[in-house]
Parts: C-alpha cells; structure tokens; sequence
C-alpha cells in the first residue's frame, strides 16, 4: 500500500475503538514508558498535545513536568513545528489543527541539542522503526534537528504494521512503544 492508502487504513481501524478504549490504550502505553529508564534519566523531553486519535501523552507531560525536567511541545507555525516550554495545562491555548499549545517561550533551536528523549507520534510504524505520519511533514522537518534525542515513536497496537514505505531522508526511531 502507498502512504496515503496506509492513513485510510489506520483511520479506519481507529474509528473501531471508542473514546474510552483508546484512553486506556493510551494510559498503558504511558504507564510502560514510566516504567522505562529511559524516560527518568531524562532532562529535557520532547512531548506533543495529543489530537483525540493520538495516544494521550498528557500523564507524561505531568510527570515529567512535576519531576522538575524541561518539557518542550511543538506548535504549529506555518510549515514548521517551534517548540515551547511547558509551564502549566492552565497556560495551553488552541492552536493550528485545534491543538492544544503551550503559551511558553520558544525552546530555541540553538537548544536542541539538549532534547535528551523525544516521544514522537505516528499514524504508523514498523518493526524496523519506520514512522509514517499524517501526511504534512512537520516532524520530518523536525527530527533531523533532534540528533541528540533518544526518538522514542509511540502508536496503538493496531497502528504496528509489518512494513510502511519509508525515504532516505525519514529518521528511524531509536525505539516504538504500542
């Protein structure tokens, strides 16, 4: 299947899991990474606002934000993704895509580098750690900036397909949790 074939696909089996089922997907998807050293030996950890068919990263942001580490989420911003601090969910304002954004200041690019662990969405990955995302290329706009990052990709189970076309340029992510 090409890519835009594949996004069908994954919407489609997305509409066949009710609100509640994909909040508890989400919340055991977030309890495993907490389990994870990975995330607790972090300092600086890219994290995004969820859309409502995206695994719902908000108990990350808290525990991360309430462990005293830099929390950095993107906006939308043209053709780009900037990144902001994170400072409280009572600060967010709607954004682009009617996304949830922080009202923080800009995490410059000259930081980057710092991003110790970058937990990263996807309609799709695969076992070779391939992401397919929705089709408008900010994060691979992105990621190449993260080379310092721990790119962890995070999906429903039924999000995990065998193979998803991938380019030369896509960043593989370093690990998938499903």
């Amino acid at each position: 299947m090409d890519k835009k074939a594949l996004r069908a696909e994954i919407r489609r089996r997305k509409s066949q899991y009710s609100t509640e089922e994909l909040r508890q997907k989400s919340q055991k998807i977030c309890e495993w990474i907490l389990d994870d050293g990975v995330f607790w030996a972090s300092h600086y950890i890219l994290l995004y606002s969820p859309l409502p068919d995206e695994v719902d990263v908000s108990s990350l942001i808290s525990a991360a934000h309430n462990a005293g580490k830099t929390v950095i989420l993107p906006v939308v911003d043209g053709e780009n993704l900037v990144l902001k601090r994170f400072n409280s969910f009572a600060e967010m304002t709607t954004g682009a895509f009617s996304i949830a954004e922080p009202t923080g200041e800009i995490f410059p690019v000259s930081d980057y580098h710092k991003i110790d662990l970058a937990i990263i969405p996807g309609m799709s990955f695969d076992p070779f750690r391939h992401r397919l995302g929705r089709g408008k290329g900010f994060y691979d706009r992105l990621l190449p900036h993260l080379y310092n990052a721990y790119k962890m990709g995070v999906c429903f189970d039924f999000q995990y397909l065998d193979h998803i076309p991938s380019e030369e340029w896509d960043v593989v992510m370093d690990e998938v949790v499903e």
